[in-house]
């Protein structure tokens, strides 16, 4: 099984997982970091669970794990109480961060720098490690003609890429982060415009390479 841990509101994290479908994929989401059924060992002895769809889920049974959200917000914790969700929040969050470093499965979108979801890298730092990579980045003060390409980076698979240089620097620019899943958009002169490990995922190549890398294979 695949857990996407996201939003019960976002919309893309539920239409991955309706289009894989149970049982092959289920969302983990705040609401679940608060029933009961969670086991965290440490170190692993191999009885571990998590909650996910409302359902418990042995480790053994976790194929692989897609992460889509940098943290807990309180504002979706509208079953705890108000003067309580700040805190309730941070702590779900610190527990989310132990159970995905304790996976022994891939896990794409890896936690880095604090985030579930890393790296949580301003535009600033995208643009300073692509130009000490030699990669053209467009100037924040020159506007985009249009025509470009958007690429996204699954390991070393690379998807909507016209120009192999393009798809180079984007593979590139994903190991210098740290991260198997990354989104690059190049003005048409092959200029980094912006980068991002929050593709939109809503093509069905981008989605079946997601399911093989993460273990379900269709």
């Amino acid at each position: 099984m695949i857990i996407v841990v996201g939003s019960a509101h976002d919309p893309r994290a539920r239409s991955l997982v309706a289009h894989w479908g149970e049982p092959c994929a289920t969302l983990l989401s705040a609401e679940d970091l608060s029933r009961p059924g969670w086991v965290l060992e440490v170190p692993d002895r191999g009885r571990g669970r998590c909650v996910a769809g409302g359902q418990t889920i042995p480790d053994e049974a976790v194929d692989g794990v897609l992460t889509l959200r940098p943290r807990i917000f309180a504002e979706e914790l509208a079953h705890v109480a108000p003067a309580d969700r700040n805190y309730v929040a941070a702590e779900m969050t610190a527990v989310l961060l132990a159970w995905l470093a304790a996976r022994r499965c891939p896990v794409l979108n890896a936690p880095a720098g604090g985030a579930l979801a890393g790296p949580n890298w301003r535009t600033g730092r995208w643009r300073q490690t692509a130009r000490a990579l030699g990669i053209p980045v467009r100037d924040a003060e020159r506007a985009d003609a249009g025509g470009g390409a958007e690429l996204t980076m699954i390991g070393e698979r690379c998807f909507g890429a016209r120009d192999s240089r393009l798809a180079a620097f984007a593979a590139a620019l994903g190991r210098a982060a740290g991260t198997e899943l990354l989104s690059c958009r190049f003005t048409s002169q092959g200029e980094l415009l912006s980068a991002t490990p929050w593709p939109q995922l809503d093509q069905d190549d981008i989605r079946a390479a997601l399911r093989e890398r993460l273990g379900e294979r269709a």
